[in-house]
């Protein structure tokens, strides 16, 4: 591996440790759970339109995580085959097969990126209407960013913007970044709540 690569992945990871650790302490620092003696309170997780407590409708969010998981399993696959191809030491046949099989794997299964992926975001939307926490805003932050970046895929998908902007849709909507950001921030925030 190039030295300016590794030092560039070495500085991203870095920066996205640091990252997690600077709204985890700040959302921390702040929260609205003084002298409870516990993390949960009896109100944190009062529905505005229902009059009961759901408890967050803890449910609609493990759907939509596992089927996050599984709608994009198939973009880490493809990302994890295209980087043994470039970085590892196989034998031409071996990448060569590699190869082949993400081919397969992704015209055989990217029916289900494109597609759960709108589903996903219409439970994920649930869940937010239905839980609301005051202790930490990086739900809503990883709720933006999926938003977007389901957006973005839908405009791609679709071809809904003219020929000169989409290879820049492309790059943002593939970026790893905001990928690991969504992912950060989804997760950091849950741990948070909870």
């Amino acid at each position: 591996m190039k030295t300016p690569q590794f030092t560039l992945i070495i500085l991203l990871l870095a920066s996205l440790i640091g990252f997690g650790w600077l709204f985890t302490a700040n959302s921390l620092a702040e929260d609205d759970h003084k002298g409870k003696g516990h993390v949960e309170r009896e109100d944190q997780h009062r529905v505005p339109f229902l009059d009961k407590d759901n408890e967050g409708n803890e449910t609609a969010g493990q759907i939509a995580a596992w089927l996050l998981v599984g709608a994009n399993l198939t973009i880490a696959m493809s990302i994890l085959f295209r980087w043994v191809n470039n970085f590892t030491p196989l034998g031409l046949k071996l990448k060569s097969s590699l190869s082949s099989f993400n081919r397969s794997q992704k015209k055989h299964l990217m029916f289900l990126h494109y597609y759960l992926n709108p589903v996903i975001l219409g439970i994920v939307l649930w869940h937010w209407l239905t839980s609301r926490c005051n202790s930490s805003a990086l739900p809503e932050m990883g709720l933006v960013v999926m938003m977007v970046l389901m957006g973005l895929g839908i405009v791609l998908k679709f071809r809904l913007c003219p020929m000169n902007l989409r290879k820049k849709v492309y790059q943002i909507h593939t970026h790893p970044i905001f990928f690991l950001s969504m992912v950060l921030a989804l997760v950091v925030g849950h741990t948070i709540v909870d």
